[in-house]
């Protein structure tokens, strides 16, 4: 009975996370992508910091496309910010449709609130604004 209740817990766990381990960072000849585990040819480039880049999370949005937040590496001198993008895929085309910010974190104080990219996520569109880098952008989704 214990084994069983172990695998209860457990099993939730796997699906909430598998999307994660649908992608990967790859280097290739100085360049960094985003790559698919399953099929090599499906990547796309990603904006590199300094830092071991990896896959955070991923977010379903619809039943064709996906969030994929990557942490980028850090950035500053005297104030450290880690930094995190995600790209938008089109899973029933395979096609990437942009490689955004998605959060910034201080390093030096974990508590300190800096600016964040907006996201608003719909059903047909996604925008996104961000003052750091004045990114204003409107994703269609089709």
């Amino acid at each position: 009975m214990k084994k069983f209740f172990i695998w209860i817990l457990f099993i939730p766990f796997i699906a909430a996370s598998a999307g994660v381990g649908d992608w990967k960072i790859v280097g290739e000849e100085g360049d960094f992508w985003l790559q698919s585990t399953t099929d090599s040819k499906t990547k796309n480039l990603i904006t590199k910091r300094t830092g071991e880049s990896k896959v955070i999370s991923t977010k379903d949005v619809g039943e064709d496309h996906e969030i994929i937040v990557y942490y980028t590496g850090m950035a500053g001198t005297f104030k450290l910010v880690d930094i995190y993008y995600a790209q938008i895929f089109n899973k029933k085309t395979k096609k990437f449709l942009g490689d955004y910010p998605w959060e910034y974190k201080s390093q030096n104080n974990p508590d300190e609130k800096l600016p964040q990219p907006k996201w608003e996520i719909g059903t047909k569109s996604i925008s996104i604004s961000d003052e750091q880098t004045t990114i204003q952008k409107v994703i269609q989704l089709n």
